[in-house]
């Protein structure tokens, strides 16, 4: 299968590049492509982590208050700081 690069500046670039790593223009393709991808991957991986946090957040915040203890209350903290 055959691709035509049709810019003298993409060719440049690959032949530079390419002989750089010591690889072919085919190689030294698919070795960009697959870095591109990987990286484009793990964009999208870290968007849809974010977007799971900020839902647990959400659902979290959404929760009712069952006490009225302030935080270190709750912990067993008294007012000096230490565990009862």
């Amino acid at each position: 299968m055959g691709v035509s690069i049709k810019s003298v500046e993409a060719e440049r670039k690959l032949r530079r590049v390419s002989r750089l790593l010591g690889k072919s223009m085919t190689a030294t393709v698919i070795e960009l492509a697959d870095g591109k991808l990987k990286e484009l991957d793990a964009k999208k991986n870290r968007e849809r982590r974010r977007k799971a946090v900020e839902a647990a957040v959400r659902r979290i915040q959404a929760l009712p208050v069952l006490s009225t203890a302030s935080e270190d209350e709750i912990l067993g903290y008294n007012d000096k700081g230490l565990f009862d």
